[in-house]
């Protein structure tokens, strides 16, 4: 008889104990919310990176073929379905950012309130090893801008970025070697 009610006490005591467990606790760590656009999660380290002005600007620069190869992932084909209001995926959109040898990548975001600035507009000119002066106007994609780049000679080329905020324009500097 002593074992039935220590047997029950020892359940009732259990059934008691068990909704402890699944109460919040203050104590967890808390995680930082990751954007659902957000290119740093997908193209890892920057090229080049850079605050000014509260503004902070991330530049990737891939080949084409691992730029394509990349977009037949599972990340890369979720981030052509992805649709963005403010973004028209036309053909001659999608023919510029697939042209010349490299995929550039420019991410530009306040950092004083976190809103990026995708609705602006930018160009990059590029200065190459020999001297030579191409211009190229970035298309918004999502969250960044991106377009193709020709990088055909080695050495180290000038890029300037010209970032147009409304406001007037910002324009950052960074050298990038091709080997």
């Amino acid at each position: 008889m002593k074992t039935k009610y220590v047997l029950l006490l020892t359940l009732l005591t259990i059934i008691m104990i068990l909704p402890m467990f699944g109460q919040p606790s203050n104590m967890m760590e808390q995680m930082t919310p990751v954007k659902e656009n957000d290119i740093s999660n997908i193209m890892g380290k920057p090229v080049f990176e850079s605050t000014v002005d509260s503004l902070n600007t991330k530049v990737w620069i891939v080949s084409q073929r691992k730029y394509k190869e990349m977009m037949k992932t599972n990340t890369g084909k979720a981030m052509g379905k992805m649709k963005d209001k403010n973004v028209k995926m036309d053909k001659a959109t999608k023919k510029a950012a697939m042209t010349g040898t490299h995929y550039f990548i420019f991410d530009v975001t306040n950092i004083a309130n976190g809103k990026e600035f995708a609705d602006t507009s930018a160009k990059v000119e590029i200065v190459s090893p020999t001297k030579v002066v191409a211009s190229v106007n970035l298309q918004p994609m999502m969250n960044h801008f991106g377009g193709g780049v020709s990088l055909v000679e080695k050495g180290d080329y000038l890029f300037t970025i010209n970032l147009n905020i409304g406001s007037g324009y910002k324009t950052t500097q960074f050298k990038y070697k091709v080997k």
